[in-house]
């Protein structure tokens, strides 16, 4: 049985979200505004980001609990774990999700009222999709809150996408009334996993305890080494790391890792495109759409697909009468366990057609009040498409600008539930040398208490922040030219 269920694992642990920018999206001394604002016009003349470290992201976020709910302080002081409270405070269905990037170049300059930049910029996104009852499972089995109810895994899995986009950015100003821009990327695309349908769910009977299964899954994958089922049905991924030459030509072999970087047919566009309006002297509205496109994978793909199936599994009434004691019962159980997998290879499919994954579309609508040249206050509205549903966000940010030596921003945002999100950023100009650095939720590096856990002081950490779900950090350093004084 066990490695019935291990089967059933790597073939349903297979869906991409979020990463949200707020704290940028208020941060217009920073040229990288330009990637969450393609509207927005620059106050320098000549940019140069520095390679790798110009822009430097990563997020991480768990819908379903927070490091608080997952922990208690008892009377010693002692944080210890407390899975129930955990279980409880998830969601029917849960994410953890993990997002990163970084710019490998970025350049930008400025001619009369347009402004023109370039970036390449390699992208991570890691999406876990895990039901409550999936944890459930794990940690009580199938017993006692399970008994006699379907455990639904529906929607169990992974999405993962790894790719590098070249884009090509303009920004048109006209009379400092209006702007418009739009970027234009070409996406090369390295790994994928993506999951069409997962369902799964296991009943056990009140009585009997006889197990029924129920499964349909369609997932693909692109770029990805091959897992083997007993060693004689592929399941998932398409490049068999036994052929030399295959390993070669994917770049898998370091001798030849410039067929991973450059040579694979994985290709796809994309396109940002925003708009700001000044209304009068005081009011500014920005809105943006990004990521309108796709990518078409086409080397190493692989498609596995079950049909609907479905398994009931009874054991075994009384072995020991029939056999006796000795191997016979063992015997029997193989036997068993053989049919359940006969019946799920029955009902499988292993393909390598091309297929398409869409970029995730993200909307970014704002209003802001500027008090004077130094204050701006602003409201803004965020959704994101996830997982074939708008997720949306609300933040409030006030910005201070001290010449153009300091840009400040202080923000709070709520998104898919998450309340506990204070955001700050700081932008500092050193001659032609900006520093920057944004996170859109401070209260995750409190929430750590990194000197006192490294002094091994646990009883330090402080409760009443552990309700944050959200960490986030965005930084950077680039060389600014021509820098407007005001």
């Amino acid at each position: 049985m066990k490695r019935i269920l291990v089967i059933l694992t790597i073939l349903t642990s297979i869906k991409m979200i979020a990463q949200q920018d707020f704290i940028l999206y208020h941060m217009p001394s920073i040229p990288q505004i330009t990637q969450v604002d393609p509207a927005s016009f620059p106050d320098s003349k000549l940019v140069i980001g520095l390679p790798i470290i110009s822009s430097v992201y990563g997020s991480a976020f768990n819908t379903g609990f927070s490091l608080g709910d997952l922990f208690y302080q008892n009377a010693n002081g002692i944080m210890m774990p407390d899975v129930d409270n955990a279980i409880a405070a998830m969601n029917p269905n849960n994410f953890l999700i993990l997002n990163a990037s970084t710019d490998l170049l970025f350049f930008g300059f400025k001619k009369g009222n347009n402004f023109y930049s370039f970036n390449v910029t390699e992208k991570l996104d890691f999406t876990f999709n895990y039901p409550k009852d999936f944890i459930i499972m794990a940690m009580e089995g199938n017993g006692n809150n399970l008994l006699g109810k379907r455990a639904s895994f529906d929607g169990l899995g992974f999405d993962f996408t790894h790719w590098r986009e070249y884009a090509v950015h303009w920004v048109h100003d006209v009379d400092h009334k209006f702007s418009y821009g739009a970027r234009l990327k070409y996406l090369y695309g390295m790994e994928n996993f993506t999951t069409d349908i997962s369902y799964m769910g296991i009943t056990t009977d009140q009585n009997t305890h006889a197990l029924t299964f129920d499964m349909n899954f369609d997932f693909r994958t692109a770029g990805l080494p091959m897992v083997m089922i007993d060693d004689s049905i592929p399941c998932v991924g398409a490049i068999d790391m036994n052929d030399t030459a295959m390993v070669q030509a994917s770049g898998l072999d370091a001798n030849f890792l410039s067929n991973y970087m450059f040579g694979r047919n994985n290709n796809g566009l994309g396109i940002h495109l925003g708009f700001n309006y000044h209304v009068n002297d005081k009011l500014l509205l920005e809105f943006s759409v990004l990521d309108l496109g796709f990518i078409t994978w086409n080397d190493y793909t692989a498609n596995s697909q079950l049909d609907a199936w479905d398994y009931t599994y009874d054991g075994i009434d009384n072995p020991i009468t029939v056999f006796g004691q000795g191997t016979s019962v063992e015997f029997l159980k193989t036997i068993l366990e053989d049919s359940i997998e006969a019946s799920l290879y029955d009902n499988y499919q292993y393909s390598n057609p091309s297929y398409s994954t869409s970029l995730r579309t993200k909307i970014y609508a704002s209003m802001e009040y500027i008090v004077d040249h130094n204050n701006f206050v602003s409201l803004s509205l965020y959704s994101s498409f996830v997982r074939k549903r708008w997720r949306r966000g609300l933040g409030i940010a006030y910005n201070y600008h001290l010449g153009n030596f300091l840009s400040a921003t202080a923000s709070y945002s709520i998104y898919n539930r998450s309340y506990s999100n204070v955001g700050l950023g700081v932008s500092v100009n050193l001659g032609p040398i900006e520093l920057y650095c944004l996170t859109d939720n401070i209260l995750a590096w409190g929430m750590l208490n990194p000197s006192d856990n490294l002094a091994g002081n646990s009883q330090a950490i402080n409760i009443d922040t552990r309700k944050v779900k959200n960490g986030q950090i965005h930084f950077g350093m680039n060389l600014t030219f021509g820098r407007d004084k005001k």
